[in-house]
């Protein structure tokens, strides 16, 4: 943003992928590289001529990394976001008075986005904080345990006396402190203001002399290593017919996706369950969207922060605790319904996780009509419903549009929920990849690990491009 790097938009794209892949994949993905029969180790050892791999994966340090590599594009994005809502004004005053291009990032740029570089942190740490796919898949043969695959292990062994407690408990602690951190943002962030302002005009660009090509040739091989090389490897494995062989053509094939697709019956379940239970949640969380963002804007109703905060929690708190939540509540029958092991509480936990989606962008376009145009309505004799139909139904279309697919895209891929909460015949997309790695079936794990990235990436092109559509229309 500050610098003539050449390849920018590429590079970019490429900050983008490992954002969009779940981080399970990512997980998975990182494993085909790197792991114990992974690329780098069969060159390194066939190379070498060492029996011991290069990399060790598995545990803390490997945890470590790929939630590293995972989650900074969140960094990454919201510091950017606040360089370019800089005023450049202030970076200009700075060298016209003589400043160097780093005194100016240091005494001018650098403490005016501190702020996003602290909420990037907290953000990023939130995250791995909650994260339970890459924990798990890196953790479990290391028997590493972080708290949210401590609570997956208790609650798989519920039937022993006061594993559900103890669950409960962990997830206490996890909820704590995730509040904690988000106190502390307030606490650093709240009332306090910063020199940004809709950037107007250009923003100085500092050349980077003799160092352009190296520096750029230096971030060109960090992505490709961390962005490109874990899909690449998995794509491969997904094609490999003999796993832990050497890589050679007469060791590539399609067998795996045949076995997939055509002897294993429960994947097309899986992927038809994950697509509506997808649908059904956001078309319920567009629903209930409607009716809260009225209420929120329209109305002077009291309780409107605590509903506000009750829409939000869901999505804020680890999934593993909502999803314990869950088992709690329909543990037992309500009104003689029980929705235990059954595909209804995987539903109902996708809608309230992902419900406040939806809210945000359908509240925000409430607040774009004006009251005076369902007031004109009603005084023409139109019923409240009437006039929120035929008037401003029609002109939050795209906000609605805009929230069903915010809902419905992270549902299609998710695991944190599902894996607490699928039974027989329940199975997701999510579930299904993770359920083959547990069982040690690489190949098909891999095969079905590249159908869900292409989803993923597939699903959030879509999205990207809807969302800039409907803010240029």
């Amino acid at each position: 943003a500050r610098t003539d790097l050449p390849g920018q938009r590429i590079f970019r794209t490429a900050l983008m992928l490992p954002y969009l892949i779940p981080p399970f994949i990512a997980a998975l993905a990182w494993l085909a590289l790197a792991g114990p029969v992974g690329f780098v180790n069969q060159l390194w050892m066939a190379v070498t001529g060492v029996e011991e791999p290069l990399f060790r994966i598995y545990g803390a340090p490997g945890i470590i990394l790929v939630m590293a590599l995972a989650h900074y594009p969140l960094a990454y994005f919201t510091v950017l976001a606040s360089l370019e809502r800089m005023d450049p004004a202030l970076e200009e005053a700075a060298r016209s008075s003589g400043a160097s291009p780093a005194r100016t990032a240091r005494d001018v740029t650098l403490p005016l986005v501190a702020p996003a570089i602290g909420a990037g942190a907290i953000l990023v740490f939130l995250r791995c904080m909650e994260n339970f796919g890459i924990p798990a898949i890196l953790g479990f043969p290391a028997k590493y345990f972080v708290l949210t695959t401590k609570i997956y292990a208790t609650i798989l062994d519920f039937d022993r006396a006061h594993n559900l407690g103890l669950a409960a408990t962990l997830s206490l602690l996890l909820v704590a402190v995730a509040a904690a951190i988000l106190a502390l943002q307030r606490r650093i962030l709240g009332g306090r203001a910063y020199g940004l302002t809709r950037a107007v005009g250009q923003p100085p660009i500092f050349s980077l002399g003799e160092w352009r090509r190296t520096v750029g040739i230096g971030v060109t091989v960090f992505l490709l290593a961390t962005s490109v090389a874990p899909l690449l490897a998995i794509l491969l494995t997904a094609f490999t017919r003999a796993y832990g062989m050497p890589f050679g053509w007469s060791n590539l094939g399609l067998q795996n996706f045949h076995t997939l697709f055509f002897k294993v019956p429960v994947v097309w379940r899986a992927m038809r369950n994950s697509l509506v239970l997808a649908a059904s949640a956001a078309t319920f969380a567009v629903v209930l969207a409607i009716l809260i963002a009225y209420v929120q804007v329209r109305t002077r109703a009291r309780g409107k922060g605590l509903l506000e905060a009750l829409v939000i929690l869901p999505f804020a708190v680890p999934g593993t605790v909502v999803a314990l939540a869950m088992i709690l509540a329909f543990l037992r029958p309500v009104l003689g319904l029980s929705l235990y092991n059954t595909i209804w509480i995987i539903l109902v936990a996708y809608v309230a996780r992902f419900l406040t989606l939806a809210v945000k962008p359908v509240a925000a376009a409430f607040t774009q009509v004006h009251v005076s145009l369902e007031e004109a309505a009603r005084s023409s004799g139109a019923s409240l419903s009437r006039s929120v139909r035929d008037i401003t139904m029609p002109l939050i279309r795209s906000a609605l549009v805009s929230g069903w697919f915010l809902a419905a895209v992270p549902a299609i891929t998710e695991l944190t929920l599902s894996v607490l909460l699928w039974s027989a015949g329940n199975e997701t997309i999510g579930v299904m990849v993770f359920n083959m790695h547990e069982e040690g079936k690489v190949l098909l794990s891999s095969a079905l690990a590249v159908v869900v990235m292409a989803v993923a990436l597939t699903s959030n092109l879509l999205l990207r491009r809807l969302t800039s559509g409907l803010a240029e229309a």
